[in-house]
């Protein structure tokens, strides 16, 4: 086969799957769909077992993308923004505590610790924590346990197609009410300040794509020099432990976009972030073309478990923050969910919560900005900052 041949198929594998997703709405996910072609083509023989190194999708590269996309994600996240929403963010925070407490235990009791371990951090966010599970697991020579990590990702989304919808409904049935009687009231916009950068930018017409992607590089490479480093420093003291490159990245994106080391969302800016997450998307499910079918048959129920436990967890861990906090339990919980899904799911469904409940422009637009911040900070906090964090920990304990 032709490179260029298994580039289009899979393409078109991600294309297909991305028209069933919009026409139902997003129940079905896009990811599903690319995953069953391409597993289902390779095991039938039609397309080759490294049909994804064919097509330029190496483990090398979507290592390289993986430390990019994170760097980022970071630097797309206002430290100020999260301080408005520090609610949001300590709810968040303790929705993946409760998978921790949840599924680590009890999923080690009706499973064994490994499959407990590599499951949690995929649960509490999305293909970074998973692409850092899977590369954990294989690494120490336990491929089963990657097949568990990714086939997560791509099951996990399902239940909160029936679970959120009702949460947002109620919630925004709530609000609804208090501001039709006048206990809420529409807030005043204000004029966004322009915060003062430490490094002064670039000058406009030096910015082009080389040199977006060479900030987000230097800012990576640094990352995973940091990473070993870390590890090194651990070793002498006798602790087999090391800080992820992808937490560091994180870490070291947020600074960056603060101090203006470069510019927030860089990868838009350089008109490369669409072809970065098909990239990523690929390179990481590509990771169970070795799988067989009854190996992954025989998970399907595994699977099931684990995320129920996960949705248990981060039911009981949102839910008990948000009553220490004073915020209702639908919305906690709603805010707990964005661990499966995040944006742009979380977005489009409360969307269609206001546009369904609202019946004037003033009460679409007083949803609009105090749900809608509340949702995407929620998922800025679980899929972003948190399971990040979780599976960079987490990693060490296989």
């Amino acid at each position: 086969m032709h490179p260029a041949v298994a580039f289009f198929v899979l393409m078109a594998f991600l294309a297909f799957g991305e028209f069933v997703s919009v026409k139902t709405k997003a129940i079905i996910p896009s990811i599903l769909i690319f995953l069953i072609f391409l597993l289902v083509s390779v095991w039938s023989g039609i397309l080759p077992t490294n049909v994804i190194d064919l097509a330029g999708f190496s483990d090398s590269l979507t290592e390289v993308i993986m430390v990019v996309i994170v760097v980022n994600m970071g630097s797309s996240i206002s430290v100020d923004f999260l301080k408005k929403q520090w609610r949001t963010v300590v709810i968040g925070v303790g929705a993946i505590i409760g998978i921790g407490v949840v599924i680590i235990p009890v999923g080690s009791l009706i499973y064994d610790w490994d499959t407990a371990v590599v499951a949690a951090p995929p649960i509490a966010g999305g293909f970074v924590a998973a692409f850092e599970m899977s590369k954990a697991a294989l690494a120490k020579g336990l491929p089963h346990y990657s097949t568990i990590a990714l086939l997560l990702l791509a099951l996990q989304e399902f239940p909160v197609y029936f679970i959120l919808p009702t949460l947002l409904k109620k919630e925004t049935l709530r609000r609804l009410e208090g501001f039709r009687k006048g206990e809420y009231k529409a807030l005043v916009k204000e004029e966004e300040k322009e915060k003062k950068r430490l490094i002064p930018p670039i000058p406009s017409k030096y910015m082009d794509t080389s040199t977006y992607l060479f900030l987000l590089g230097i800012i990576g490479a640094f990352a995973v020099v940091s990473s070993t480093f870390s590890g090194y420093i651990f070793n002498a003291i006798g602790i087999s432990f090391k800080i992820s490159p992808t937490i560091f990245a994180l870490l070291y994106g947020v600074i960056g976009g603060e101090i203006g080391l470069i510019e927030r969302k860089s990868l838009q800016a350089a008109n490369t972030f669409g072809f970065f997450v098909v990239a990523s998307l690929v390179g990481v499910m590509g990771g169970l073309i070795n799988s067989s079918v009854d190996e992954i048959l025989a998970l399907i129920v595994p699977l099931v478990v684990l995320i129920g436990l996960g949705i248990i967890g981060m039911a009981l861990g949102g839910i008990i923050v948000g009553r220490i906090l004073k915020v209702n339990w639908q919305l906690s919980f709603a805010i707990a969910l964005n661990c499966l899904v995040g944006f742009p799911v979380n977005f489009l469904l409360t969307m269609e919560a206001i546009n369904v409940l609202a019946k004037t422009d003033e009460e679409k637009d007083y949803l609009s900005d105090t749900l809608i911040p509340t949702m995407l900070v929620g998922g800025f906090t679980t899929v972003t900052l948190g399971s990040v964090l979780f599976a960079g920990i987490l990693s060490n304990f296989l």
